[in-house]
């Protein structure tokens, strides 16, 4: 009966490791966090850690990097998220995570390469005390801890730049998923920048509160919204494109483009106010060439390039929102107020809508605006207004009509090989203009185009060149890491163990190329200690080191062999 015993154990560990094997290969790998498969556990870093590009890293549970701590990740680095996992800069804590053109950090799913859906994992979560407009407020409706804001708007969270986020937005709960990036309260020495989220199941980018700049950033293939602002953000952004892909959208909300409030309880009249600026936005709907929008899928949630509501100030200049079922929504009192005193300001904005909205005479939004409204007036001219009266082009035409957006951009044919650069003879060559305050800023560089690409410069000349990737789906990151550690080009300096399964002993047998220090530990699915084989100098050669049942209950265990210039993990399994 002990044999029959042990058959069955060892036929459920097997099951047990096949389907870890498919998200953690036996190359290299460290595990940050709880443990592979621990969903929303909470784990705490509670001191400074410096990741290693030499390693493969998953992400598991809510990694919490903890106030007055730091993690630093160094360029070219790869973290693979588990399911539910997410990593949390909580305030008053740091990130260092600061890729190259030429090493970009990559935050990814686990899946392998055909098999990575949006959601697979949860995102990455700033959180810093800069001013925002509720009280101690919980980042993502308290599914996550962690609450943000404060009164320093130069607080520091660090820099986070070059980097992708690839398959983010974990849904813990319907209406309740966490973003690619979500900033709550970051400050505004915080630098960001260079950052491509690509297929979210939440908005690519959302700012509660704070005062953080950034520029240069993509959304790509997001189902919500591309870029979200709320809370009192105020920071100045710019040369950001958002590109959609035709078959995702958010199945219970509205895909829209920019989505801009206050904050969520009427009347919207909390202070600071929301009022960032964006310069030189590239928006590209579903409908990226003419031909896709009579084929949209039936039941699609596309609807506006911009809603800008609840008493938001949110201010746009020099740039263009086509592909789009319909253009801007302009809702609420207070937001048609700021437009009619011209405080929510819209400037030398190309909009090429596919079709007008219920109820309306034009892209826009009219039904927004009951003809009893005292406002309405002001934000039929706000829409209407064209040059030469008082350089009032918020649009491309006075009266905006349902246009297809070929004669914008060069080639938008590939969704995984775009050229939004302005096509010859488009409107958005030569037509940007920098006489507004808020856009005289320092921050902002002046150019003379409108979007976010230099007109008669090709897409490897731009500035997505080198650390993008547009057909995330693809990418083999197991192979990626063993291609920049080297590793390929040599034979694995640790072996798997034998016999594996075990009971009663093991043995690990490892080669070290060059006297050096040498650690060699085993560690359980929650990433603890629980035998240290090596913790010293070693010359170079052949070794062997055996495990013993004695102390470790039966179960996964994994074995990490680290020294100069080397790091490699691999698992084994205690049988009893």
């Amino acid at each position: 009966m002990r044999r029959l015993g042990l058959m069955i154990l060892a036929a459920s560990v097997a099951l047990s490791i096949a389907s870890v094997a498919q998200a953690v290969p036996d190359s290299c790998g460290v595990v940050l966090g709880p443990g592979l498969g621990s969903g929303r556990t909470a784990y705490h870093q509670n001191y400074d850690r410096t990741l290693s590009v030499d390693s493969l890293y998953y992400l598991t549970g809510l990694y919490y990097v903890d106030s007055t701590f730091s993690i630093t990740i160094p360029a070219g680095t790869t973290v693979l998220g588990d399911t539910a996992a997410a990593l949390i800069v909580t305030r008053g804590a740091k990130i260092y995570a600061a890729g190259t053109v030429d090493s970009p950090i990559v935050f990814s799913s686990m899946k392998p390469a055909g098999q990575r859906q949006r959601g697979d994992w949860g995102g990455v979560i700033i959180l810093g005390k800069a001013p925002c407009n509720q009280v101690e407020p919980l980042i993502e409706g308290g599914i996550i801890g962690g609450t943000y804001g404060g009164t320093d708007p130069h607080h520091n969270s660090g820099v986070f730049k070059y980097v992708r986020i690839e398959f983010p937005g974990y849904r813990f709960q319907l209406n309740n998923e966490v973003n690619g990036l979500t900033m709550g309260g970051v400050g505004d020495s915080t630098e960001i920048h260079h950052i491509q989220v690509s297929y979210s199941f939440d908005d690519s980018y959302e700012w509660f509160g704070g005062t953080v700049n950034a520029h240069h950033l993509v959304a790509f293939g997001g189902t919500d919204d591309e870029f979200d602002t709320d809370f009192g953000f105020k920071g100045k952004c710019q040369f950001l494109f958002g590109l959609r892909d035709p078959g995702m959208w958010d199945p219970t909300g509205e895909s829209n483009g920019f989505e801009s409030d206050n904050e969520g309880t009427a009347p919207y009249e909390h202070q600071p106010w929301t009022k960032p600026i964006f310069s030189n936005v590239t928006l590209v709907g579903p409908a990226r060439v003419d031909s896709l929008w009579p084929l949209l899928p039936p039941g699609n949630k596309f609807q506006y390039g911009a809603v800008i509501r609840r008493s938001t100030q949110l201010c746009c200049y020099n740039s263009v929102i086509a592909g789009y079922p319909w253009g801007v929504s302009l809702r609420d009192v207070h937001t048609k107020e700021w437009a009619n005193v011209d405080t929510l300001q819209w400037r030398d904005v190309s909009v090429a809508a596919c079709t007008n909205p219920a109820g309306s005479t034009h892209v826009h939004d009219e039904s927004k605006w009951p003809a009893a409204d005292a406002i309405t007036p002001g934000i039929l001219a706000w829409f209407n207004t064209s040059l030469p009266v008082d350089y009032r082009n918020w649009f491309s035409t006075a009266v905006p009509v349902p246009r297809t957006i070929n004669s914008l951009f060069t080639n938008m044919r590939n969704l995984n090989d775009p050229d939004p650069t302005p096509a010859v003879g488009s409107e958005l060559r030569g037509n940007a203009r920098w006489i507004w305050p808020n856009v005289q800023d320092p921050f902002f560089v002046q150019v003379d185009y409108r979007g976010a690409f230099v007109p008669d410069v090709p897409m490897p000349q731009q500035w997505t060149a080198g650390w993008t990737d547009f057909d995330p789906q693809s990418a083999n990151h197991y192979a990626s890491v063993v291609r920049r550690t080297g590793h390929g080009s040599r034979v694995s300096l640790l072996a798997q163990n034998s016999p594996n399964p075990f009971n009663p002993s093991t043995t690990i047998r490892f080669s070290i190329p060059e006297k050096t220090m040498v650690s060699l530990k085993v560690f359980n699915v929650q990433g603890q200690t629980v035998v240290t084989l090596v913790d010293g100098e070693l010359a170079a050669g052949s070794y062997e080191r055996t495990v013993n049942t004695g102390e470790l209950a039966p179960g996964t265990y994994f074995y990490s062999l680290s020294g100069k210039g080397f790091n490699e993990t691999r698992k084994m399994v205690v049988l009893k």
